[in-house]
C-alpha cells in the first residue's frame, strides 16, 4: 500500500514540475494606439470627467441627458433600459 502512495506522489510531482516548465504557444500582435483612461462620474455630481492628453475634461449633464462630447475620437451613445425612459445607459464610444 505504501508503494502505491509513493507512485501516486511521484506521478503528481512530475505533473507539477512539467506544468512549471511550460512555454507560451501563441503570440498576440497589437497594432494601433493604446486607449487612454476612460471617463467616470462622481456620485452626487452632474458631470462626467474624462482623461485626455492635456488633462481632464469635464462634461456637464443637463436634465439627465449628457451633452455631446466635443472630442473627434469619442461620442456618447444613449440607450434606454425601460419603456418610460427613466433608466438610461450612457456609453462613451472611442473610434
Amino acid at each position: 500500500m505504501n508503494t502505491m502512495r509513493y507512485v501516486m506522489l511521484m506521478i503528481l510531482l512530475s505533473f507539477i514540475v512539467h506544468e512549471g516548465r511550460t512555454k507560451p504557444t501563441a503570440q498576440i500582435h497589437f497594432m494601433g494606439s493604446v486607449v487612454e483612461a476612460g471617463c467616470w462620474n462622481d456620485v452626487g455630481t452632474l458631470e462626467i470627467q474624462c482623461h485626455n492628453k492635456e488633462g481632464v475634461e469635464r462634461y456637464i449633464l443637463v436634465e439627465n441627458i449628457a451633452t455631446p462630447i466635443s472630442s473627434p475620437h469619442a461620442m456618447v451613445k444613449q440607450d434606454y433600459l425601460d419603456e418610460d425612459k427613466q433608466l438610461t445607459v450612457l456609453r462613451i464610444v472611442y473610434d
